[in-house]
């Protein structure tokens, strides 16, 4: 099976930087023993403007990320995340081999 890259860019409020920081660090400690692969970026030119980026291992893995029991320990980070988002974009793309 191909992976599958999830992706999601928004914006964040002035004066919310710590706070979210915070807030993505609960979700990288998640992913660090998992195996779906997280990255943050922040793009060049655009304070506060932010790209989660995930890897699944698989199509399954992917489907079974919406369940919410799997990631039940960073609800409320991630509740915290998209609180504080705006403009937010998604995009998911299938590994072509």
């Amino acid at each position: 099976m191909s992976k599958v890259l999830f992706s999601v860019s928004y914006s964040i409020p002035d004066g919310k930087r710590s706070e979210y920081l915070a807030a993505v660090a609960s979700v990288r400690d998640f992913y660090a023993s998992s195996d779906v692969q997280f990255s943050l970026y922040e793009t060049k030119g655009k304070h506060n403007h932010f790209q989660e980026v995930y890897v699944y291992p698989n199509a399954d893995a992917y489907e079974a990320s919406d369940d919410p029991a799997s990631t039940a320990s960073i609800a409320g980070s991630i509740e915290k995340i998209y609180a504080l988002a705006s403009n937010v974009t998604y995009d998911v793309a299938n590994e072509v081999a």
